[in-house]
């Protein structure tokens, strides 16, 4: 496997650290513009995706159902803290060059 450049590293990196604000926005525009491109950058948005994918409409339907019971937003915020802390392990590994995939649903074959 070809190590990546640092420049590369870092903007994986940030791809992964930036989706905790545009969730999987960041992710499908950075695959749209890479993919064919780098496949460096189109793998981790893959990853970016699955993540996304997989907690989004879990963390909607709790939130939609904690306005009926109230342990309900406890789990949705505890959902948030898990998908931060992937997150953060996800831009460790890529600033090490070592390749990560989230413990997620795997819709984006990576």
């Amino acid at each position: 496997m070809k190590k990546e450049s640092l420049l590369n590293r870092i903007l994986a990196s940030l791809m992964h650290l930036f989706s905790l604000l545009l969730t999987f926005f960041l992710p499908v525009l950075v695959y749209l513009i890479s993919k064919g491109r780098n496949d460096y950058f189109a793998d981790h948005a893959k990853e970016g995706m699955n993540l996304h994918f997989t907690f989004f409409p879990v963390f909607l339907t709790l939130t939609f159902l904690s306005t009926k019971y109230s342990i309900l937003s406890t789990l949705s915020y505890l959902l948030i803290i898990l998908e931060t802390i992937l997150i953060l392990i996800a831009v460790i590994y890529t600033l090490k060059g070592k390749k990560y995939s989230y413990p997620v649903i795997k819709y984006f074959n990576v």
